[in-house]
């Protein structure tokens, strides 16, 4: 794959109408095991070259994936198994309505597989653009190709506006919302099972869950250099009922408690 030339990583290198952000990630300073976990979003990772192999790991099941992947929907207690020369990662975070059509997958296959090899659901057209991305040589040429590529298609956001509603109450409140509270901020003009269907037609993952996600990631990411006590104090600001709420999460997400999480 390409150099990072002029590049900074860890930018966000473009937007457009179909994606909600790119970027490169440094992997130089991360520990080997890393656990792997995202928003409930399509999400595609291109690793540095082609020849790359990705090694994941859930409970004792080891998993191997190709060198550009995706990770989607709900993942839980499963560790991504760095390469310690790895030097970066190009992450591509999709609009979901957008994802599903120009890769042609169904959001509901991604309830029983989080995670997967790209090549197992593109086209014969992304697998000359993938051989065609690293050919190039710098990682400015590789997201140009993206770009030009995604221009290319036409998607029909049909997404109802309610549930654009839903998922910007969501993501405002960081996950600190239940469900029946979303419903009353929506003005009541939805009900339980609209919800429910809606998310998991157009998103993958139901409210319920996509709400714990957000919330859980909002918390993690507050988590590192913190006291046990701040730890504690912070699940309450975060919308968790208790600590041992958050601390089932934990465990659930990332397969141990946070005390015995290494947070280096």
């Amino acid at each position: 794959m390409g150099t990072i030339d002029h590049l900074t990583v860890s930018d966000l290198f473009f937007k457009s109408e179909h994606i909600l952000g790119a970027y490169v990630f440094s992997c130089k300073d991360l520990q080997s095991s890393q656990p792997l976990f995202n928003d409930g979003l399509p999400t595609l990772i291109f690793m540095p070259e082609k020849t790359n192999v990705v090694h994941l790991k859930k409970a004792d099941v080891e998993i191997k994936l190709n060198a550009a992947w995706v990770c989607c929907g709900v993942i839980e207690n499963t560790y991504w198994q760095l390469p310690e020369d790895l030097p970066y990662i190009i992450v591509l975070r999709f609009k979901p309505s957008s994802f599903y059509e120009i890769f042609n997958v169904e959001p509901a296959f991604f309830l029983t597989r989080p995670y997967c090899s790209l090549s197992e659901i593109m086209s014969n057209r992304w697998i000359q653009i993938i051989d065609q991305l690293y050919q190039k040589e710098t990682i400015s040429d590789q997201f140009e190709l993206l770009k030009e590529t995604l221009s290319t298609y036409t998607v029909i956001e049909n997404r109802p506006y309610l549930l654009q509603a839903a998922l910007e109450k969501i993501d405002y409140n960081k996950g600190n919302i239940t469900v029946s509270e979303l419903i009353h901020d929506l003005g009541g003009k939805v009900n339980r099972k609209w919800l429910q269907r809606s998310f998991v037609k157009y998103i993958g993952i139901s409210p319920k869950k996509y709400i714990s996600l957000q919330r859980f990631i909002f918390m993690f990411g507050h988590c590192q250099n913190k006291s046990q006590k701040e730890i504690i104090d912070n699940t309450f600001l975060s919308g968790y009922y208790d600590y041992n709420h958050f601390l089932k999460e934990f465990k659930q997400y990332i397969g141990v408690s946070p005390t015995k999480y290494n947070w280096e």
